[in-house]
């Protein structure tokens, strides 16, 4: 039988620092098993191509269940399937959060996880061009730019100065120590080119010989001798053939079928806030009454399983411009604001981001020359769950986000909405545009914002929380991040999350990573 030291399931933005930092010691063999193929489409690679790859080969494409706050509307939740995951389709701004996400973590039962015990953690991964009063890594295995250096859109300033102009300060750096205000996103890219968890960790270390990448392995079930978890099943495919331009990773495959490899430290589960719960389900870790219905043995009893799952939420503003836009040489969203719902918070609920194309497809097409806003609530109460469609491993789960289903959601979107009409009516913008495009000058009142936000709401793409971290009844994992009634298991992937951090998660996700690796050594030091 085949057998590593650590089977890490899933080779995205997590299993992809795993991998890297697990490798480190010579002595350690790591398998990664990535349902995806070795095929990287050249888009990946252009850091204003990321909406090109919804809905391909390489996008699990997962849509939501019908969203009752919604008016009963089905939303995409696109999700990356390749080495690399999400971090090869993420917009690529580089946002830890404020402090207090952490803080609250900790204060909740995740001990350890404070951002005092985090920041080594973020400075170890960044290598960021202009440090803002030491708080920023310098030395680390990811770049990070900052947008205003380097030939930003021209409307990406007129953003700040008009945010400035309504009354919110301009911040140097979102991570630095005032994360409220408006300013330059700092971004995963290079001259133009995305920098995720793919080219500054996983591709670095696959010339390792302990390392075996293993492509197009979807995990269908944990591999259990009593209640340790000992290796992991999964269905083995031919390679699909390349398309258009792109690159073939260096990677592993075995014969085609049903297989299994062991583990003889750790299984090391790091498949996504959507997968990760659905294969501790279809291996019998969950809430029994939901496991019984599909006829799944019971291995460790678990309700919280696929709870807890949310995720921000936003929707969009276009205005037209009275002359083209400027074509895009980063990411297409160089500027934000982040700012709070009520006085006296200390932490941002709400984040605006500037994107300089139309937000809209079919607005877009009928108006090309349009900038947007994308108002979305970043700490939302709302929560939904992850659940089984089938025993079926193949089948996708069900993926209920319970987008506005705290109408604290929906009130603070909508108030949201009426900022980024200030914003876009401020003098700084007034030489620019021409009108608003959507929701158009007929949407004014209460009601019909309301409705508007009800027709438009949509995901942000920062899923989180579906095997939450913590030491009550209903956590999934325990502050080390290993599985509670198992052994030999852990998850580590923005699933862990007892709620998404203030702002785009890619770069929490890594720090995760990072930390938990750390973790792995240290509990399984000889």
């Amino acid at each position: 039988m085949e057998e590593f030291d650590y089977v890490i399931v899933g080779g995205g933005t997590a299993g992809s620092v795993l991998a890297n930092r697990l490798t480190e010691d010579p002595d350690v063999r790591v398998c990664v098993l990535e349902a995806g193929g070795a095929w990287i489409p050249g888009n990946v690679d252009a850091a204003a191509a990321w909406v090109t790859l919804w809905g391909t080969g390489v996008d699990w494409a997962y849509q939501s269940v019908p969203q009752p706050a919604l008016g009963g509307r089905v939303t995409n939740e696109p999700r990356g399937r390749m080495p690399g995951g999400s971090s090869n389709m993420y917009i690529m701004m580089h946002v830890r959060g404020h402090p207090s996400d952490f803080d609250n973590w900790a204060y909740q039962g995740a001990a350890g996880w404070s951002h005092a015990d985090l920041l080594p953690y973020f400075q170890r991964l960044e290598s960021q061009e202009d440090p803002v009063d030491g708080v920023n890594g310098t030395g680390g295995p990811q770049p990070v730019t900052n947008a205003g250096l380097h030939e930003p859109n021209p409307l990406s300033r007129t953003f700040i100065d008009a945010c400035v102009e309504v009354g919110y300060p301009e911040t140097p750096d979102f991570n630095g120590p005032r994360m409220l205000g408006a300013g330059w996103h700092h971004l995963d890219v290079v001259e133009g080119r995305r920098r995720g968890t793919l080219s500054s960790y996983l591709e670095p270390a696959l010339d390792r010989p302990n390392l075996t990448l293993r492509t197009d392995a979807q995990a269908t079930a944990l591999k259990f001798s009593g209640r340790r978890c000992v290796g992991v099943e999964y269905r083995q495919q031919a390679a699909a053939e390349p398309e258009g331009e792109g690159r073939t990773l260096p990677a592993d495959r075995a014969e085609p079928g049903i297989r299994t490899v062991n583990a003889a430290v750790e299984v090391i589960v790091a498949s996504g806030a959507i997968e990760s719960p659905k294969l501790l389900l279809l291996s019998g870790i969950g809430d029994p009454r939901h496991l019984r219905e599909f006829g799944i043995p019971v291995v460790a009893e678990s309700p919280g399983v696929g709870e807890n799952f949310h995720n921000h939420v936003l929707t969009g503003l276009v205005a037209e411009t009275k002359e083209p836009v400027a074509p895009a040489k980063q990411n297409l969203s160089e500027s934000a604001l982040f700012t709070t719902s009520e006085p006296g918070m200390v932490a941002p609920d709400l984040q605006l981001a500037f994107v300089h194309v139309p937000f809209d497809l079919i607005v877009g097409k009928q108006h090309p020359n349009a900038v947007s806003i994308l108002p979305g609530v970043v700490r939302p109460q709302s929560r939904g769950w992850v659940r089984l469609a089938s025993a079926d491993p193949f089948a996708k789960p069900l993926v209920n986000p319970n987008y506005l289903g705290d109408a604290s959601d929906a009130r603070r979107l909508v108030q949201a909405v009426r900022l980024s009409r200030e914003i876009f009516a401020a003098s700084a913008f007034s030489r620019h545009l021409t009108g608003e495009l959507l929701p158009g000058p007929a949407v004014q009142t209460d009601a019909e914002l309301h409705a508007f936000v009800r027709d438009r709401a949509d995901s942000y793409h920062h899923q989180a929380g579906s095997c939450r971290m913590g030491i009550d009844d209903r956590s999934v994992v325990d502050p080390r991040l290993r599985v509670h009634g198992v052994t030999g298991l852990r998850v580590v992937d923005a699933s862990v999350m007892p709620a998404v951090p203030s702002g785009n998660c890619h770069t929490a996700i890594v720090a995760i990573a990072e930390r938990a690796a750390d973790l792995i050594k240290e509990d399984n030091r000889a």
